[in-house]
């Protein structure tokens, strides 16, 4: 049932305004938002003037495409035009006269998504756009949004309309000469699960800590498929580091998607240890937190994907991310995070490979990290 409305926005309302008639055109100059909304709610929400967004949401909600009207989330760009439209698009949807009111409406500033810094508009702008959305799709999932791309950059609109794609959300789009919206059409996302598993602990990594020295994990970086998921950038003395392109972080979402949806089908093509759990041995380090530890391995051997708990992990209170590091032979290491104690474990897993380590992992991670 879809009731969150995502939109882009752009400044064909503010164009618009610089325009319009004397009584309108003097309140805008003004900036006195709180009128202006109020100006604009005399008029049809179908009127040119309103601008393309109140227009496409106009549309969006004629044509029944949500079930109800709950949250409609802004997303501006970085600049001073962004704020104000933001401003007086916030004040018209919260005015109780609105026939399409909303029952939360909020506008989040894209940072580094401006047109007079290139660099910033890729490094920045388009990873918080996929940032808000897919925070959006994991706090509400991606059956309770829509998308509406109809306002802002060209490749803002273009990229909104890859992210809902990959992350299955339904994109529309107002056409300037159309007077009611289309979704667009489903756009390539390519997605290789296979190469996600193999490297989900980096994935996990670059996602965290967002940017991270290349000499670091320049080993895992080999494979062509990284060049498009992967912006590096040259610092001082030589340093190369290496984060997340936009692209990465949507490929990222995707295939955390997928794997959800297909977590049962892959762990049933991995064997299981059947043996009791309390004949599953535990083996710890005799130093502080091991009475935590030996609780949780109690704890986490009852899963059938754990054959035994091989030690516990040296203190690593930095670490945010439940699993450390997994190897091929079906080693994962697990820190309990949540203890903010910095203590973890090295599971011995059924995993024969490095593909059903990571799936073994997210597992264990859904299943018993607090």
């Amino acid at each position: 049932m879809r009731s969150t409305l995502i939109c882009t926005v752009g400044t064909s309302l503010l164009n618009n305004l610089k325009y319009a008639e004397d009584a309108i055109k003097q309140v805008f100059e003004a900036q006195n938002w709180n009128q202006l909304a109020l100006l604009l709610l005399d008029r049809k929400n179908s009127d040119r003037l309103c601008g393309a967004e109140i227009n496409s949401i106009t549309s969006i909600c004629e044509k029944g495409l949500l079930a109800k009207r709950i949250r409609l989330i802004f997303l501006v760009s970085d600049t001073e035009d962004g704020k104000k439209i933001g401003e007086i698009l916030k004040l018209y949807y919260n005015n109780t006269n609105n026939p399409l009111r909303f029952e939360f409406v909020d506008v989040r500033k894209l940072e580094g998504l401006r047109d007079d810094n290139v660099k910033a508009f890729k490094q920045q702008g388009l990873k918080n756009l996929v940032r808000e959305i897919s925070n959006e799709v994991r706090n509400f999932s991606s059956e309770a949004i829509a998308i509406n791309a109809t306002g802002g950059y060209k490749a803002q609109i273009s990229f909104a309309g890859m992210v809902g794609q990959a992350l299955e959300i339904p994109v529309y789009y107002l056409f300037e000469k159309f007077s009611e919206v289309i979704e667009l059409p489903p756009q390539p996302v390519a997605l290789d699960l296979a190469f996600w598993l193999n490297n989900y602990v980096l994935f996990e990594q670059l996602e965290n800590s967002q940017i991270l020295e290349k000499s670091q994990v320049e080993h895992s970086l080999e494979s062509e498929y990284f060049q498009s998921l992967i912006d590096e950038e040259e610092m001082s003395e030589g340093v190369s580091v290496v984060s997340l392109s936009a692209m990465g972080m949507l490929f990222n979402e995707r295939c955390r998607l997928q794997f959800a949806k297909q977590e049962t089908t892959l762990l049933s093509l991995i064997p299981k240890d059947e043996t009791k759990p309390e004949h599953k041995p535990i083996s710890l380090r005799d130093d502080h937190g091991k009475d935590i530890l030996e609780a949780f391995a109690k704890k986490i051997r009852r899963s059938l994907y754990v054959k035994k708990i091989v030690n516990s992990l040296p203190f690593n209170p930095a670490q945010i991310n439940p699993i450390r590091r997994t190897y091929p032979d079906g080693i994962v290491e697990f820190v309990l995070t949540w203890e903010d104690k910095g203590l973890g474990l090295c599971i011995q897993t059924t995993g024969r490979n490095l593909a059903e380590t990571n799936s073994i992992a997210l597992h264990l991670r859904k299943e018993f990290a607090a």
